[in-house]
């Protein structure tokens, strides 16, 4: 992870604005491969996150908004938004938070099971205890999954799409998907990882319940007016591996992918990604996020599209370091042209920042990304 910045304005240039001009229906045509202009899209919540809830926006933009502070870089918005809530009613749940750290202790029939999250210097949540620690722990995880509910809250999807206008899609925001969720938030990859090899049928258990609630949950967003529903599993190829994709994923993104025919269907990739290519392809996936070459992920644009094929738009090229105070500059722009080079020969690439804009990024590069998608 990239260190944090000291707490001060971010002096971004007066020239970073107002140079993207695409509709939204540009920018959806550009994801189904049926635009050939290249497209520049940043994920800037991270970095956006950060800086608003510290003060070091620049002075003119504290008080706006993702979608704002998008449409003053000149860049497409891209602001997720979750439709729903999860409830777990029946059961005690007490969070804590204080002095960056949050606690959370889910109080079920069987046990107490406890989790532990610490604020990063990246401004995103590190978990630092997970609540399954042992095989003794897993029929209280069974409770507390089985007592999940999704309250559908379309409002959230209105506000978004009255605030994000024509500078960006509405995305909908799905939960992880179950087998991600399971390693990223109830297991961790230690001793709970080990849990999958020691006790297959428990596990199996908790995927089915956790497959049931969300697969209940698309159904529901299917009606509602999103253009890009994202599931942001962060998925990592070192530690699920093709065949382990294959048994708990595949058919997961596959269901999700018809039950919202007619709307694309993103997934967050947070590390290595060639090994896993093959299937999002296979599962009807339509747009893969974090996608670049090494030392953050294994395959650049090119050899991406050649591992996947053609029916999945590809976003990304561009590694988080590249944007960073320790990086040449001269590697930044050779990065930087290989990646545009790659777009505009692929009607499915989108060029970004794999997978976010990080929050110590260069103002000067943000901005030099913004005025290379004009060119």
């Amino acid at each position: 992870m990239s260190a944090a910045l000291p707490r001060q304005t971010v002096p971004l240039s007066r020239g970073l604005a107002h140079r993207y001009h695409a509709c939204v229906d540009e920018i959806l045509n550009r994801l189904r491969g049926a635009s050939l202009r290249p497209l520049y899209m940043p994920d800037l919540t991270l970095w956006y996150a950060w800086h608003s809830g510290r003060g070091t926006l620049p002075a003119a933009w504290r008080a706006d908004s993702l979608a704002a502070v998008c449409r003053r870089m000149g860049v497409p918005a891209w602001c997720p938004a979750r439709p729903w809530r999860l409830e777990t009613p029946g059961l005690e749940v007490q969070t804590v938070e204080q002095a960056g750290e949050r606690t959370v202790r889910w109080q079920a029939p069987s046990g107490t099971l406890q989790a532990r999250w610490t604020l990063g210097p990246d401004g995103d949540w590190w978990q630092a205890e997970y609540p399954v620690k042992s095989a003794a722990d897993l029929p209280s995880a069974a409770q507390i999954v089985a007592a999940r509910v999704y309250r559908l809250e379309p409002e959230r999807l209105d506000a978004a799409r009255r605030e994000t206008g024509e500078s960006g899609p509405v995305v909908a925001e799905l939960p992880m998907r179950p087998y991600s969720e399971l390693l990223h938030v109830f297991l961790g990859w230690s001793e709970g990882f080990m849990l999958l090899f020691e006790t297959p049928e428990r596990i199996a258990g908790l995927l089915t319940t956790l497959e049931s609630k969300l697969q209940g949950l698309v159904r529901e967003l299917a009606g509602l007016p999103a253009d890009v529903v994202l599931s942001p599993d962060n998925l990592d190829g070192q530690f699920i591996t093709p065949p382990a994709f294959a048994e708990h994923l595949l058919s997961s993104y596959r269901a999700t992918a018809r039950t919202l025919a007619g709307r694309l269907l993103a997934v967050h990739a947070g590390g290595m990604v060639r090994g896993l290519l093959p299937g999002l392809a296979e599962a009807g996936v339509d747009l893969i996020q974090g996608v670049c070459g090494p030392p953050q992920s294994d395959a650049g644009l090119a050899e991406a599209r050649a591992v996947c094929g053609e029916k999945v738009a590809l976003w990304g090229g561009i590694a988080q370091d590249l944007l960073l105070a320790g990086t040449e500059e001269k590697e930044f722009e050779r990065a930087c042209r290989e990646a545009f080079t790659a777009a505009g020969s692929d009607p499915r690439i989108v060029v970004g920042v794999a997978d976010k804009v990080p929050v110590d990024a260069l103002p000067e590069r943000l901005e030099a990304l913004s005025g290379m998608s004009t060119k």
